[in-house]
């Protein structure tokens, strides 16, 4: 059994299209998020066990950041909830501490440059050897592998990078300009038989299905009984002796039954939710990153907020007008508590919120989570509400002025 894994190019993910950034970096809080009671602390003090020092304590997590600008409270405790996600849904008891050092070589004080992560995997996006080399691109997928190998060891790709590509939360495309941080590989010509053996990285969706329907004991087996450099036929062979059916029927069943995607675990829980206050939503807040809505940094370097929010069945397919005084772009992704089935594809692609853009239609009921970028120390703020028609284009230049498109104003 192999004795390290790597990983190749990575999709950046940032939370936004740069595209849609029209302020530039003003400030960045140079003081530490520390904590003198339970949960994370910051540790002057720890010793080095890598290219950079240990400077965080979370629950599981040692972190290491190659950077001085502050790792956000947010952050901070959405690693440790995706490490416990993680560990219930594969029944797997986190055995030992992971270590994480963290590259960001757009942050204040940066340490080293993105190209020198995983200096023995040329091109590699990030990577576990015993440790995580990350960005945050890459985290949720590393800490996947970080949870897994240390219990089961490696497997051929299919299973051990589809396991950490099914529970990631990297932004992939799909046919029809599909742009989502959901695995909806029913919907791509890749099949699992062609990841099987070949080296690929692939089976995302495959692996979420083999642990909802056979339970993660039979999908532990797959790393029992292979290795990274299977063959096809090995493949093939371990599946027909752990789940009792020749790959090919077993490959047919998954797509005749398996829904089109699955809840990513952690994504919305432990959030703050922000409530309606009438007939308008709005998030007021200090950008201070030792708040638990603050995260970052993001690989841009700025920070973000992240939220929870529930559209009402009554505002469902209403146009909600948008105002965000620091006329920045967010992202707002649906929140499921259960797999899907017939649902249009469309429904878990990204949908971005911006003064300039029409006011965004919300087709589902239910929790939503807001991703917005900070780049000042000021506070955070974004309104939506029912649009009273008014268009962008007639909004005030000065996005800092009210723009009075709420129905009623």
């Amino acid at each position: 059994m192999a004795e390290f894994h790597q990983r190749p190019n990575c999709t950046r993910v940032d939370g936004t299209s740069p595209s849609m950034r029209v302020l530039q970096l003003l400030l960045i809080l140079a003081t530490a998020c520390a904590d003198d009671g339970d949960g994370a602390e910051h540790d002057d003090e720890a010793p080095a066990k890598g290219p950079f020092e240990v400077q965080y304590h979370t629950e599981y997590v040692d972190i290491a950041p190659g950077f001085s600008q502050p790792v956000c409270r947010g952050s901070l405790d959405e690693i440790d909830r995706h490490v416990e996600a993680t560990a219930e849904l594969l029944d797997i008891d986190v055995q030992e501490r992971i270590t994480l050092f963290w590259y960001n070589q757009n942050a204040a004080g940066s340490l080293a440059d993105i190209s020198e992560i995983c200096e023995w995997c040329s091109g590699c996006g990030g990577c576990y050897n015993g440790v995580a080399h990350i960005r945050l691109a890459v985290l949720y997928h590393e800490l996947v592998h970080a949870v897994v190998a240390p219990v089961w060891g490696w497997s051929d790709t299919l299973f051990a990078e589809g396991v950490a590509m099914g529970l990631d939360r990297n932004i992939d495309g799909y046919g029809s300009g599909i742009s989502t941080i959901y695995n909806l590989d029913l919907l791509s010509s890749t099949m699992p038989s062609d990841v099987a053996g070949s080296g690929m990285h692939g089976g995302a969706h495959f692996s979420r299905w083999l642990i909802d329907r056979f339970g993660p004991g039979k999908f532990s087996e797959m790393f029992d009984r292979l290795s990274m450099s299977a063959s096809k036929e090995e493949v093939f062979a371990a599946v027909e002796e752990v789940y009792g059916l020749p790959f090919e029927e077993l490959e047919a069943e998954y797509y005749a039954t398996a829904p089109l995607a699955y809840p990513l675990p952690g994504l919305c829980e432990g959030h703050v939710n922000v409530p309606w206050n009438g007939d308008r939503w709005e998030l007021s807040a200090s950008s201070d990153c030792d708040e638990p809505h603050m995260f970052g940094p993001a690989d841009d370097g700025g920070m973000y907020a992240v939220v929870t929010m529930d559209i009402p069945p009554e505002y469902v397919e209403e146009e909600l007008a948008v105002w965000v005084p620091s006329d920045v772009g967010a992202n707002v992704w649906p929140c499921l508590d259960e797999p899907m089935y017939d649902v249009d594809p469309t429904f878990f692609g990204a949908q971005v919120i911006h003064n300039s853009l029409s006011p965004p239609i919300f087709r589902a009921a239910g929790r939503y989570r807001i991703e917005m970028p900070v780049y000042d120390s000021g506070d955070i703020y974004l309104r939506l509400c029912v649009s009273n028609g008014k268009h962008p284009s007639h909004y005030p230049v000065d996005r800092t002025v009210d723009p009075e498109n709420c129905l009623g104003d």
